[in-house]
């Protein structure tokens, strides 16, 4: 697993475009469940999904994000495959569920 932070909307769309599955984390710095939630995704990452990359993007350093991928709460989760939007969880995340869904995509691609 790769852990990337977003500087510009380029550079996350490059990272969207160069990489078959990726995690993006949607985060701001008021937000303390964000703060809890992101060690938790990685670690998710790290021991069911190897193969899939974790790109964090905090909407205070780059607002234009809010807009670009529809996001108005934080945290807000979204999950790619092959550059397309698959998952989509915001506010009140559930990583088992998540991990649920990401595994019925990862498995086709990855197996």
């Amino acid at each position: 697993m790769e852990y990337t932070f977003a500087k510009t909307l380029e550079e996350a769309n490059e990272f969207l475009r160069t990489h078959p599955a990726v995690l993006v984390f949607f985060s701001d710095e008021s937000c303390n469940v964000g703060d809890a939630l992101s060690p938790k995704l990685q670690n998710m990452l790290q021991e069911h999904f190897p193969e899939m990359q974790f790109l964090e993007i905090n909407v205070q350093m780059l607002p234009e994000a809010r807009g670009y991928y529809n996001v108005f709460v934080i945290p807000t989760v979204l999950v790619y495959f092959d550059g397309r939007e698959t998952i989509r969880q915001a506010r009140h995340v559930n990583v088992p569920r998540l991990s649920q869904e990401i595994n019925r995509v990862y498995n086709i691609m990855f197996s």
